[in-house]
């Protein structure tokens, strides 16, 4: 708990007093205490000061609070976007035909804009259905493609999953070998305690290997990325194959197969949904936006420079491009556009004379409506310039300007700092205050004062906490109004932003999150938080008596009793994988000198005697005692 003191404790009477009071034994000469002596004429002036000093070292500004917040390790948090997913689907018009969504593409919920975090493509394809097969023998086929509201309850791999297991998804069409295929894969992660999320550095409970049908049978795809961690937990599997897909010879029918390798599951995975285009989108609006290239000018008969953008605002804003001259950017004017066959945008830009080599680009994109707006101010070169910018709900980390200047003409890029503090007269920076909506620069002495244009080239907003909707709010693309669009979660994580009364709340509770090993129960509390894992319950054997004496249990040792929540009942054995998952978790947050000793929990007999008076009325009443 910090305790606020109080530093403006005395009174000007009481400083004034206490100083004459002291008179005689500093200095037994002095015996006129009146008003009219010169010497306490000067008391009563330094009382005054020192009654005003310490009156404003008790005032605690919310600048010395933010410097506290620092020493602490804390920032004040600023606004953040809410995250979610959308499944869409193209009409059968658009035949075989892929789709493809810039980066930063709309989509709506209301008046509430939702954008996409990467580029997508929408695939014109469908999972029509699943089964899986057990020791060569074909379990029921699952139905999971033909409704795009259908749900489904698929253990991939059995409710008894075996190394050797595997599961076959069915399509309508083949995988495109040309694209990486997103899938996207609900499981469940609610049993009788929910799975930990997990984190980097999980050791995964499954080893899976992903195949597809090629012309000399089938072979494994290219997985980049499995954010389910073999089906733990929902999340997407980025898959590549690196040759066209061939049709099943048996059943004529496209599909790609899943085998279980190596098995240490502690439940069954469930598979509740399986999503082909699962889009990721984030809460956000972008007025501006821009993005880096390195462009090769080798050739100099070139007359200008191509940039080809994924961006939303490329297709449908206006763009400028800035090019890298020693430390500033050269700005030059856009002469064409096109779009291109995978849906970029492709400029060609005049190429400013005497640049060969590689090209350092910066590609600024903006819609209509921030034309007028994305100018600032102009900077006169004086101490403590301050500007209103009068955009609510901006973002802080979305937030970027360049500033030219005015003697070179280039334009240079300034970085934001939270304060001017540690700042020399050199730095170009600047502090955004997102909640007064202004932006300011240093005196010279602390931050370099801008002299010229200052243009902003990000600035993205977010509704914050209202961004946090329930499901099936999301309903409408702005590229492809006749798209079948469909939010099935809701979308979480945005905040507003956070005062500094609440980041000290903040940090009294996060002070209390356990993270080390110290007393029994830290041991018991960060083995039942181990990522990835279900455990029921966790125990620390201490050291007894006899344990001293015997030996066998030395005092610096941690015994903890691990439970795991399995399918199988009384079943509280370890497998490797958990034990591996647990001893880096326990092992990292330890004590010096401390070893750590995970044991399995044993389940013991129990037998019970008991006289029992039933009542006449109670109907099998025996047999429910004995259940």
């Amino acid at each position: 708990m910090l305790n606020r003191l109080n530093l403006d404790d005395r009174t000007y009477q009481e400083i004034e007093s206490d100083a004459i009071y002291h008179i005689p034994r500093e200095y037994p000469e002095w015996t006129n205490y009146n008003p009219s002596d010169p010497g306490i004429t000067l008391i009563q002036l330094f009382s005054w000061l020192k009654e005003v000093q310490q009156y404003h070292l008790s005032q605690l500004s919310d600048r010395k609070r933010r410097k506290y917040l620092r020493l602490l390790g804390m920032e004040a948090g600023h606004i953040l976007p809410s995250e979610g997913a959308v499944s869409v689907e193209p009409k059968e018009a658009a035949g075989s035909r892929m789709l493809p969504l810039p980066r930063g593409c709309r989509f709506y919920a209301g008046d509430m804009a939702f954008e996409t975090t990467e580029k997508e493509w929408i695939y014109p394809i469908r999972l029509t259905g699943s089964y899986m097969v057990q020791k060569e023998n074909a379990s029921r086929y699952y139905n999971i493609g033909n409704e795009f509201e259908k749900q489904m309850k698929l253990y991939p791999f059995g409710e008894e999953p075996e190394a050797g297991n595997q599961c076959y998804f069915v399509l309508d069409r083949p995988l495109s070998h040309e694209w990486k295929t997103d899938i996207y894969f609900a499981v469940r992660t609610e049993y009788e305690v929910r799975r930990n999320p997990i984190k980097e550095g999980f050791i995964p409970l499954a080893m899976l290997r992903w195949e597809y049908p090629g012309k000399s049978g089938w072979r494994e795809m290219e997985v980049e990325s499995d954010e389910t961690y073999a089906f733990l937990q929902s999340g997407k599997v980025r898959l590549h194959i690196p040759e066209a897909m061939e049709p099943d010879t048996e059943t004529g029918v496209w599909q790609i197969r899943v085998t279980l390798e190596e098995n240490y599951y502690d439940v069954p995975p469930l598979i509740e949904n399986v999503y082909l285009n699962e889009i990721t989108v984030r809460q956000q609006y972008t007025f501006c936006d821009y993005e880096d290239h390195e462009v090769n000018a080798a050739n100099d008969d070139a007359e200008a420079v191509m940039i080809e953008s994924g961006l939303y605002l490329a297709q449908e804003g206006r763009a400028e491009l800035y090019i890298r001259q020693g430390e500033g950017w050269q700005l030059v004017p856009e002469t064409q556009r096109e779009t291109g066959q995978d849906g970029n945008t492709v400029f060609l830009f005049e190429k400013p004379a005497g640049l060969t080599g590689t090209l350092k680009c910066r590609l600024a994109v903006w819609e209509e409506s921030m034309e007028e707006r994305r100018i600032a101010g102009v900077g006169n070169a004086f101490a403590n310039q301050e500007y209103s910018l009068n955009i609510p709900d901006m973002m802080y980390d979305e937030f970027e300007i360049l500033i030219q200047d005015r003697r070179s003409g280039l334009f240079v890029s300034y970085h934001k700092e939270e304060d001017f503090d540690n700042c020399t007269p050199e730095d170009e920076v600047f502090v955004l205050d997102p909640d007064r909506q202004k932006l300011f620069f240093g005196n010279g002495e602390r931050g370099l004062a801008p002299d010229g244009e200052i243009r902003i080239i990000r600035l993205r907003t977010s509704q914050g906490l209202a961004g946090n909707i329930k499901a099936d709010k999301i309903r409408e693309c702005v590229v492809y109004p006749d798209l079948g669009v469909k939010q099935y979660k809701k979308t979480d994580g945005g905040r507003n932003s956070e005062s500094l009364s609440q980041c000290f709340e903040r940090f009294r509770r996060e002070a209390k999150d356990i993270t080390r090993g110290v007393t029994y129960q830290d041991y018991e509390e960060l083995a039942r938080k181990t990522p990835g894992l279900l455990i029921l319950d966790s125990r620390v054997i201490p050291p007894t008596e006899w344990g001293k004496e015997t030996e066998s249990m030395p005092e610096n040792q941690i015994s903890i009793v691990v439970q795991p929540l399995s399918s199988r009942n009384h079943d509280g054995h370890l497998n490797e994988r958990y034990r591996q998952n647990l001893k880096q978790v326990l092992e990292r947050g330890k004590m010096l000198g401390t070893r750590i000793r995970i044991l399995n929990p044993e389940y013991i007999g129990i037998s019970v005697y008991a006289e029992i008076a039933i009542r006449a009325q109670y109907q099998d009443a025996e047999e429910l005692i004995e259940q």
